[in-house]
């Protein structure tokens, strides 16, 4: 498969992960979900089990047009991405050093920016899977 055919397939999978998957719960209560709070982890850990359940059936689809074991370590680069992303506080860093702002967590701004942050992901995850 080509880059952008795989691009697109992660795409697809990433909306049916981050949107028509996810819970209410999820969404509001995973930010510091990677830190000692265990309604955030368990918000958090969730999301990525039921992320990750169209993302696996995809890549099990791309794995049979290449080999697996490098689709298997793009699953990891997409998964471990996600996971380490929607803890936030990366994010919430990034906001405050380059926008120079404190954009609230669910306002358009962040939004924006969080999609923007996982559609590079999936971009390098797709060059990396065509490799």
């Amino acid at each position: 498969m080509v880059w952008s055919e795989v691009f697109l397939v992660l795409v697809v999978c990433h909306c049916a992960g981050d949107f028509l998957l996810q819970t209410e719960f999820q969404a509001t209560r995973k930010p510091g979900g990677l830190g000692r709070d265990p309604v955030a982890r368990r918000a958090l850990l969730t999301h990525i089990a039921t992320y990750a359940l169209p993302m696996v059936a995809a890549l099990v689809w791309v794995g049979t047009e290449t080999d697996a074991l490098h689709v298997a370590l793009v699953g990891v680069l997409v998964l471990g991405t996600h996971l380490v992303q929607d803890d936030g506080r990366l994010l919430v860093r990034w906001v405050a050093r380059v926008k120079k702002t404190s954009t609230p967590f669910g306002s358009p701004l962040w939004m924006a920016i969080d999609q923007s942050f996982h559609l590079v992901w999936l971009f390098a995850a797709a060059l990396a899977a065509a490799a």
